[in-house]
């Protein structure tokens, strides 16, 4: 067996697990991915949250200076 296949046509969805009967449905007009007027997209997306802005603060570099007598 190999990874289900989903294939579209006419709003219907038909998953299918054998890659010929997936190549068959395919010449009889069946498509994978849905028709784009349809709204059914197979993902959601994922929310972003904004990320609070960050101050840059220069790294100091070198070795500390002496401390003077």
């Amino acid at each position: 067996m190999s990874e289900p296949i989903t294939l579209y046509k006419d709003g219907a969805t038909v998953t299918v697990y054998a890659p010929s009967v997936a190549r068959d449905l395919q010449a009889q007009g069946w498509t994978s991915e849905p028709d784009a007027d349809s709204g059914d997209v197979p993902f959601d997306f994922a929310p972003v949250a904004e990320e609070p802005a960050v101050e840059h603060v220069p790294a100091k570099r070198g070795r500390p200076r002496k401390e003077q007598k």
